[in-house]
């Protein structure tokens, strides 16, 4: 075979389209001795690197280091490369070794890519430090330098950082105009966007169908008929050949979508025909879902021939918003056995699916395969979703620990938010209000949840002074006006403490009508403290705000019961009764091996409810010898004691214990959920059980943790 020259060489890599053709050039290259010659190999290197391909960029990262000292164009080949792959953050890695190299500074070039690898990796630090180099160099006034500067800052959602480089810009394009209006998007803010779009405008600046683009995102977080069908006609007046513009017409249908105007939606994805794109499908998935019709989401979802990542969060997210708990978990595994790996919203929506359910050997297991090795621990935003996983699911211990581990300077008021949420479900007030003083300290200051979060904390942990320092402190210190959450908080935390008559005065002085909420704390500290009086009003009340929800009707019976008050008792019934108002059902949920198992009082319908009957038995026995008697007061049946003493053995919270005990090792923690109120009954049962088995049982019902442990309660039997 004749030598080949340099030019036939390159002539021959341009047409190279696999990794093995670019093999056979680079024999070629060696073969012709050009191996030492930067520019044949300078084109090898980009080649390779910008193949696509993970082994690509692995065969340009070996030709680089094999170079003695690479050229401006090798760096920046290899920093765009590693900013498209799986390994963003090498991008970086190879920007550090130029600034090392003698003569080799950065070009304009070199920063779009890398500001590109900043955002990918998720973390504002570096991207702010390359902005400096940026400064530095002398790139700040470089057109090409700003839009990605921009672009940056507004992945973060820093669009004051974004506007500033904007207006420090001395050339202005159609580029930096869709990049500002696209971060607007970003944040949902249409106004500005429609400020910059005029201004776009009036500097003779035509727009394009990425102009469009972006400020239909920009206005898709508003829920407005009029304005999304005004847009929609501005569109189809400013450009041509809208319809066969898959792009724009994806625009359009996703604006109408995320707003909630499915009919509309509907009619433009019916318009698209067979252009109908993955994404066009994925918005109306996540349409239907952002509005509760799953059942119609899950429809579209079936239906799709391919489905991307974005789909099946939506659909999953869908789900889980939506209170299907079970049905999020179960898509999120078929995700996984078909090898799709989640992102940070997947995540986040299956960890807040797991903390519903109490799912955590899912939770821990997402925790450790995904989240420890890919995703930066220094995500803010999943590591508030492992911290309300781990606290809703009874780990405190686990939550608390990431909580700490977090940097200060990464925590935001959403993160304390959870953690004092979390605190304050397990009745641990002191340390909920020593992580509250913590936010202060780092200057972060408390919001309207903030402060639910720990009233309740104290509420439920006896703080009484407390909580009502701290409600005092809202409008006072903070300018935070108590809303209807606060004003309930304050309820329960006085009629906890007895002070029933204090808890009505309040409710009375409120500057708006009490809602069911703030009257069922106060019935439900009625029925712990015996007060009738109060607890009829209070029940009157709930009964004409929710006269068809059958706890309230529940809970004054039960009242009346528990001070004999037996034919008042029955007469409540009877109105129930009369009215066909159902009692909720109760159930509870316990994990193992990961798998959810659900319980229904009285049933007998679980595979292995043999094994569930003899420990239910054997719970019985124990239980009477040592001296407890089943607590039958709240059962309001025409039936004699013993069958009364058979209702309460068989509440949904004693099959999942039995199930626990029949399948968990000695020693192991039994963690049950449960959606009603605990029952006096089981809570007393429960105590004497983590005893006589040696175990701790974690029960989280409708309203906090209980943690059974050596005969007690971590609620101080004040639930």
């Amino acid at each position: 075979m004749p030598p080949f020259g340099i030019s036939p060489l390159l002539s021959l890599l341009e047409s190279c389209k696999t990794i093995k053709q670019g093999f056979q050039v680079h024999a070629q290259i060696i073969l012709n001795g050009f191996q030492h010659h930067d520019f044949p190999i300078s084109r090898l290197i980009s080649f390779f690197a910008l193949l696509g391909s993970e082994d690509g960029i692995n065969c340009s990262q070996i030709l680089f280091c094999q170079i003695e000292c690479p050229n401006q164009f090798m760096y920046n080949t290899m920093i765009r490369g590693f900013s498209h792959s799986k390994f963003p953050e090498k991008a970086l890695v190879f920007y550090s070794s130029m600034l090392r190299q003698v003569n080799r500074s950065p070009n304009n070039f070199t920063y779009p890519f890398l500001l590109n690898s900043c955002a990918r990796l998720s973390t504002l630090k570096p991207g702010i430090q390359v902005h400096s180099h940026v400064i530095k160099f002398g790139f700040e006034l470089d057109p090409f330098v700003g839009n990605a500067l921009m672009h940056f800052y507004s992945v973060f959602r820093r669009l004051n950082d974004a506007r500033i480089v904007f207006e420090g810009s001395p050339v202005r394009d159609l580029v930096s105009y869709n990049t500002m209006i696209n971060g607007y998007g970003l944040v949902a803010q249409p106004g500005p966007a429609l400020r910059l779009f005029r201004k776009m405008q009036d500097s003779g600046i035509l727009p394009d169908e990425f102009t469009f683009v972006a400020l239909l995102s920009a206005f898709s977080s508003l829920n407005d008929h009029r304005i999304g069908k005004e847009i929609h006609g501005f569109v189809y007046r400013n450009l041509y050949c809208v319809d066969s513009n898959v792009l724009l017409k994806t625009a359009i249908l996703h604006m109408y979508a995320k707003s909630g105007l499915m009919d509309l939606a509907e009619r433009v994805f019916s318009s698209m025909r067979s252009n109908k794109n993955t994404a066009a499908w994925s918005s109306m998935v996540s349409g239907y879902a952002r509005c509760g019709q799953t059942e119609a989401a899950r429809r579209m979802f079936d239906q799709m021939d391919q489905r991307d990542l974005i789909c099946w969060t939506a659909m999953i997210s869908g789900y889980s918003q939506s209170g299907q708990y079970s049905e999020a978990l179960e898509l999120f595994m078929q995700m996984e056995d078909l090898g799709i790996r989640p992102d940070e919203c997947t995540l986040a929506a299956v960890l807040s699916a797991c903390a519903r359910l109490g799912a955590l050997s899912l939770g821990q297991r997402l925790h450790s395969r995904y989240i420890e090795g890919e995703l930066c621990s220094q995500n803010i935003i999943i590591s508030t979703a492992l911290i309300d996983m781990y606290s809703k699911c009874g780990k405190i211990d686990s939550a608390l620990h990431m909580f700490h581990s977090i940097p200060k300077s990464l925590k935001t008021v959403s993160l304390f938010n959870s953690m004092i949420s979390g605190l304050a479900q397990h009745g641990l007030g002191e340390s909920a209000l020593a992580v509250f003083g913590e936010m202060e300290l780092i200057g972060l200051k408390p919001d309207g949840v903030t402060f639910v979060a720990v009233l309740s904390a104290c509420s439920h942990s006896g703080l009484i002074e407390e909580g009502k320092e701290l409600f005092r402190s809202m409008s006072d210190v903070y300018g935070i006006k108590p809303h209807k959450e606060h004003y309930g908080c304050m309820v329960d935390l006085l009629g906890r403490d007895g002070c029933l008559d204090e808890a009505y005065d309040l409710i009375r002085s409120m500057p708006f009508e009490a809602n069911s909420v703030i009257w069922r704390a106060l019935l439900g500290a009625c029925k712990v403290h015996g007060n009738i009086k109060i607890g009829e009003v209070a029940c009157q009340k709930l009964i004409k705000l929710e006269p068809d929800h059958g706890a309230h009707y529940i809970l004054l019976s039960n009242m009346l019961a528990n001070t004999n008050k037996w034919e008042q008792a029955g007469r409540v019934r009877k109105v129930m009764e009369d009215r066909g108002v159902q009692k909720p059902p109760g159930w509870s949920y316990i994990e193992f091996q990961g798998t959810i198992h659900r319980f229904l009082a009285s049933d007998k319908s679980h595979l292995q409810d043999k094994g569930i009957e003899s420990m239910l038995q054997d719970m019985a026995m124990r239980l009477k010898s040592a001296g407890y008697v089943p607590n039958t007061t709240q059962v309001v049946f025409d039936i004699d004691e013993e069958e009364k003493e058979t209702v309460v053995s068989y509440h949904s919270e004693k099959l999942a214990l039995a199930f626990g005990l029949v399948n968990s090792s000695t020693g192991e923690t039994i963690r049950i959920m449960k959606n009603l109120r605990v029952c006096g009954d089981c809570h007393s049962a429960f105590k004497l059980l983590s005893e006589i088995y040696s175990r701790e049982i974690i029960v989280r019902d409708a309203i906090r943790f209980h943690h059974f442990k050596n005969g007690s309660c971590s609620c101080k039997d004040f639930w």
